[in-house]
């Protein structure tokens, strides 16, 4: 069974995603950084916080624990983002797509997302699925 890491896109999506079958998901605790952070600039609309408050919960009772941007995961984002450079495209303003896109790295894992061009530049290295 082979693992893919799902792009916080994904989780936000929720509806019309393909995802592969007899595969493991799993979500990096970055992503539900991002999550925690939609959640708290929705204070002030009731509705639309409820509904991410939802979506934040529910992806941690699919998923579980976030997968942390550990050591490894350290090595690889230095690894991709000198690819990137060497590939004439800059890191700044995707820091967090490329931490994410290290996590997959570091552990051999897929990265589905739903904004593949994010990682162009990146091919060599990492098996970027759209869903």
């Amino acid at each position: 069974m082979s693992e893919c890491i799902l792009d916080t896109n994904v989780l936000i999506a929720e509806a019309g995603v393909n995802l592969p079958d007899d595969t493991t998901f799993l979500v990096t605790s970055i992503s539900y950084a991002e999550l925690q952070f939609g959640l708290s600039t929705s204070l002030d609309n009731g509705r639309v916080h409820a509904e991410r408050s939802l979506r934040v919960n529910r992806a941690k009772a699919i998923y579980g624990p976030g997968l942390p941007f550990d050591d490894q995961a350290s090595t690889s984002y230095g690894y991709l983002t000198e690819l990137l450079l060497m590939r004439g495209r800059s890191p700044r303003g995707r820091i967090v797509d490329i931490m994410i896109a290290s996590i997959a790295h570091s552990r051999g894992a897929s990265l589905i997302t739903r904004n593949v061009d994010d990682f162009i530049g990146l091919e060599d290295a990492l098996d970027v699925m759209p869903s």
